[in-house]
């Protein structure tokens, strides 16, 4: 499972923040993790581990969802937002007045000297995702992270080409739920005798995607 972080400070004045400048959660903010908290809890739902980006929207996310889930938090460097190089810090309209772009898709230009491409953020996605359920294949596993993880999440599962503009349009929301579940078969050398078991196939399955019905009036 994917959680977005709650709305921080920087989702509010429309700030670059990454590592060293995120100021972390809005009141509205800690206020929606409060209730994802709760559903989580009347849901029964168990985490193993709780995998956290090191930013710090992020990191105060999943410690609030730590203290109903009992479940311990690591953080994990892979599951950081697209890094920001030279523009962490400035304002969009700063952004784009400083760089003379303007939004649109260009996936293999970094978002900044010393950034990140969507090409390189995707794969570091991608890799994180499949290190993590390598890693913890018995388990259930929560990542709290971010808009940009979870749309790179979606690109890796469906097969997108990060190198095209999707078909779609992603808009996900703040504490939202995006669920992935982990499938594994067993492929036999011969399957009408179901003698020696080759290597097992793994398939995954999107259960809920931008799921945020706790925030609901």
């Amino acid at each position: 499972m994917i959680v977005r972080h709650g709305q921080a400070l920087c989702n509010v004045d429309r700030t670059i923040e990454g590592r060293s400048t995120c100021r972390g959660l809005s009141e509205l903010g800690r206020r929606q993790t409060a209730f994802l908290a709760q559903r989580l809890e009347r849901e029964q739902f168990k985490a193993d581990t709780i995998f956290t980006s090191p930013i710090r929207r992020a990191m105060e996310t999943a410690h609030a969802l730590s203290e109903f889930l009992s479940a311990p938090v690591v953080v994990d460097s892979d599951l950081e937002e697209v890094r920001p190089g030279e523009a962490e810090g400035m304002t969009w309209d700063q952004y784009f007045a400083f760089y003379g772009m303007t939004e649109g898709w260009q996936p293999s230009v970094p978002f900044a000297p010393g950034a990140e491409a969507w090409t390189q953020f995707s794969a570091r996605i991608a890799s994180a995702i499949d290190r993590i359920a390598g890693e913890h294949p018995d388990e259930t596993t929560l990542i709290v992270a971010h808009g940009g993880v979870v749309d790179a999440s979606v690109f890796y599962f469906f097969g997108l080409n990060p190198l095209l503009q999707p078909p779609i349009d992603f808009e996900t929301a703040n504490t939202s739920i995006t669920e992935w579940e982990r499938r594994s078969f067993t492929r036999y050398a011969d399957p009408a005798r179901h003698n020696e078991p080759e290597a097992g196939i793994h398939r995954w399955r999107l259960v809920r995607y931008n799921d945020a019905a706790h925030l609901l009036p």
